[in-house]
């Protein structure tokens, strides 16, 4: 195992163009396909943590460590999914109660 120290972390972490980087196309998506994308990756994270859990369950994978791993990842990412429909929530309702 690696030791996590800042020298090696930019190695570890992905890399995230600057925004005047970015190609037209990368600009040009919708706001839905955002979010259709979002939800279906984390739609595909809890899938894979429930085939895991079947796995391990069944025999067929007798690592528990990468089925916890995997369950804590689809749970991580439901839960910001959750908070920000919480958070677009609370924006559109406070757009609505706005006097015009």
């Amino acid at each position: 195992m690696n030791d996590l120290t800042i020298s090696n972390l930019q190695t570890i972490l992905p890399t995230i163009d600057a925004p005047e980087k970015q190609t037209p196309e990368a600009s040009s998506t919708s706001f839905g396909d955002y979010v259709k994308r979002s939800l279906t990756e984390v739609n595909g994270k809890m899938l894979d943590a429930d085939q895991t859990i079947n796995d391990l369950a069944t025999g067929k994978n007798q690592d528990i460590h990468n089925t916890m791993i995997s369950m804590k990842k689809a749970e991580i990412s439901f839960e910001l999914v959750l908070q920000i429909r919480n958070k677009l929530m609370t924006a559109f309702d406070e757009i609505r109660r706005m006097s015009i």
